[in-house]
Protein backbone atom coordinates (compact mmCIF):
# COMPACT_ATOMS: atom_id res chain seq x y z
CA UNK A 1 0.00 0.00 0.00
CA UNK A 2 2.61 2.60 0.44
CA UNK A 3 4.40 1.33 -2.68
CA UNK A 4 1.13 2.62 -4.63
CA UNK A 5 0.91 5.67 -2.76
CA UNK A 6 4.28 6.89 -3.79
CA UNK A 7 4.24 6.02 -7.03
CA UNK A 8 1.35 8.37 -7.54
CA UNK A 9 3.08 11.20 -5.94
CA UNK A 10 5.97 10.66 -8.18
CA UNK A 11 3.91 10.65 -11.07
CA UNK A 12 2.57 13.90 -10.34
CA UNK A 13 6.11 15.60 -10.19
CA UNK A 14 7.08 14.02 -13.39
CA UNK A 15 4.84 16.12 -14.61
CA UNK A 16 5.60 19.00 -12.97
CA UNK A 17 9.10 18.16 -14.29
CA UNK A 18 8.01 18.67 -18.32
CA UNK A 19 6.73 21.75 -17.69
CA UNK A 20 2.80 20.11 -17.80
CA UNK A 21 0.39 19.74 -15.05
CA UNK A 22 -0.42 16.78 -13.56
CA UNK A 23 -3.41 19.00 -11.52
CA UNK A 24 -6.93 16.28 -11.78
CA UNK A 25 -8.02 12.84 -10.93
CA UNK A 26 -6.15 9.79 -12.01
CA UNK A 27 -7.37 6.50 -12.00
CA UNK A 28 -4.86 3.24 -11.74
CA UNK A 29 -4.83 1.15 -15.03
CA UNK A 30 -4.60 -2.10 -13.10
CA UNK A 31 -4.62 -4.22 -16.67
CA UNK A 32 -1.37 -2.48 -17.75
CA UNK A 33 0.03 -1.95 -13.93
CA UNK A 34 2.10 -5.14 -12.97
CA UNK A 35 3.84 -5.91 -8.96
CA UNK A 36 5.72 -8.81 -9.29
CA UNK A 37 5.03 -10.90 -6.14
CA UNK A 38 2.69 -8.10 -4.56
CA UNK A 39 -0.61 -8.37 -4.59
CA UNK A 40 -2.37 -5.72 -6.95
CA UNK A 41 -4.82 -3.28 -5.39
CA UNK A 42 -8.65 -3.80 -6.92
CA UNK A 43 -8.84 0.05 -7.22
CA UNK A 44 -6.76 3.48 -7.27
CA UNK A 45 -7.75 6.86 -7.59
CA UNK A 46 -5.29 10.37 -6.98
CA UNK A 47 -6.61 13.36 -6.84
CA UNK A 48 -3.74 16.38 -7.52
CA UNK A 49 -4.32 19.34 -5.83
CA UNK A 50 -0.93 20.70 -6.12
CA UNK A 51 1.59 20.28 -8.42
CA UNK A 52 4.42 22.95 -8.44
CA UNK A 53 8.43 22.68 -9.40
CA UNK A 54 9.09 22.95 -5.46
CA UNK A 55 5.62 21.40 -4.23
CA UNK A 56 3.03 18.89 -4.59
CA UNK A 57 -0.57 17.95 -2.81
CA UNK A 58 -2.34 15.08 -3.28
CA UNK A 59 -4.65 12.38 -1.86
CA UNK A 60 -4.93 8.55 -2.56
CA UNK A 61 -7.54 6.42 -2.36
CA UNK A 62 -7.62 2.54 -3.30
CA UNK A 63 -8.58 -0.80 -2.24
CA UNK A 64 -6.01 -3.44 -1.64
CA UNK A 65 -6.36 -7.23 -3.54
CA UNK A 66 -7.78 -8.24 -0.15
CA UNK A 67 -10.62 -5.75 -0.16
CA UNK A 68 -9.29 -3.22 2.49
CA UNK A 69 -9.66 0.46 1.61
CA UNK A 70 -6.98 2.90 2.25
CA UNK A 71 -6.22 6.95 1.96
CA UNK A 72 -3.24 7.94 1.76
CA UNK A 73 -1.68 12.27 1.45
CA UNK A 74 1.19 14.11 0.49
CA UNK A 75 1.64 18.13 1.12
CA UNK A 76 5.00 19.10 0.63
CA UNK A 77 8.23 20.06 -0.72
CA UNK A 78 10.32 18.30 -3.32
CA UNK A 79 13.58 18.85 -1.73
CA UNK A 80 15.18 15.71 -1.36
CA UNK A 81 14.69 15.47 2.35
CA UNK A 82 12.83 12.85 4.23
CA UNK A 83 9.02 14.18 5.00
CA UNK A 84 6.47 12.36 6.80
CA UNK A 85 3.65 11.21 4.55
CA UNK A 86 0.26 9.93 4.50
CA UNK A 87 -1.40 8.87 7.65
CA UNK A 88 0.82 6.11 8.42
CA UNK A 89 0.98 4.53 11.73
CA UNK A 90 4.23 3.01 11.10
CA UNK A 91 5.97 6.40 10.60
CA UNK A 92 7.22 6.26 7.41
CA UNK A 93 9.19 8.80 5.28
CA UNK A 94 9.52 9.64 2.06
CA UNK A 95 12.11 12.17 0.11
CA UNK A 96 11.21 13.06 -3.41
CA UNK A 97 13.88 14.65 -6.07
CA UNK A 98 13.48 16.30 -9.05
CA UNK A 99 15.54 14.98 -12.01
CA UNK A 100 15.91 15.99 -15.87
CA UNK A 101 13.16 13.20 -16.92
CA UNK A 102 10.56 13.54 -13.44
CA UNK A 103 11.18 12.39 -10.44
CA UNK A 104 12.55 10.12 -8.15
CA UNK A 105 11.69 9.13 -4.46
CA UNK A 106 12.70 6.84 -1.52
CA UNK A 107 10.67 5.55 1.38
CA UNK A 108 11.93 4.28 4.73
CA UNK A 109 10.96 2.83 7.57
CA UNK A 110 10.37 4.43 11.20
CA UNK A 111 13.72 2.31 11.25
CA UNK A 112 15.33 4.48 8.68
CA UNK A 113 15.34 1.34 5.97
CA UNK A 114 14.84 1.62 2.86
CA UNK A 115 11.51 0.42 1.84
CA UNK A 116 11.00 1.67 -1.45
CA UNK A 117 12.68 3.16 -4.18
CA UNK A 118 11.19 4.50 -7.48
CA UNK A 119 11.08 6.82 -10.35
CA UNK A 120 8.09 8.62 -12.69
CA UNK A 121 7.46 9.39 -16.19
CA UNK A 122 4.54 11.46 -18.32
CA UNK A 123 3.59 10.57 -21.34
CA UNK A 124 4.47 13.21 -23.94
CA UNK A 125 0.02 13.97 -24.14
CA UNK A 126 0.36 14.53 -20.78
CA UNK A 127 -2.64 11.72 -20.19
CA UNK A 128 -0.48 8.64 -18.81
CA UNK A 129 1.64 8.11 -15.63
CA UNK A 130 4.11 5.48 -15.22
CA UNK A 131 6.16 4.59 -12.04
CA UNK A 132 8.35 2.11 -11.47
CA UNK A 133 10.61 1.02 -8.79
CA UNK A 134 10.90 -1.61 -6.37
CA UNK A 135 9.55 -2.09 -2.87
CA UNK A 136 9.81 -4.68 0.42
CA UNK A 137 6.79 -6.44 0.56
CA UNK A 138 5.58 -9.80 2.47
CA UNK A 139 7.30 -11.99 0.35
CA UNK A 140 10.51 -10.05 -0.37
CA UNK A 141 11.31 -7.24 -2.72
CA UNK A 142 9.75 -6.80 -5.94
CA UNK A 143 9.56 -4.55 -8.83
CA UNK A 144 6.46 -2.49 -9.80
CA UNK A 145 4.68 -0.56 -12.37
CA UNK A 146 1.65 1.67 -12.12
CA UNK A 147 0.23 2.94 -14.77
CA UNK A 148 -2.37 5.71 -14.16
CA UNK A 149 -4.42 7.11 -16.91
CA UNK A 150 -6.27 10.73 -16.48
CA UNK A 151 -9.97 10.98 -16.51
CA UNK A 152 -10.55 14.89 -15.80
Amino acid sequence: MIGLCLLAFAAVNASAAAGRSAVGTWKLDVAKSSYGNMPAPKFEKLVVMTDKPDAVKWTLTGASGDGKTYVSMYDGPIDGKDRPFGNSAVGNNIAYTRTASGVEWMVKSKSGAVIETGSSQLSPDGNTLTLKGTAQGPDGKANFISVFERVQ
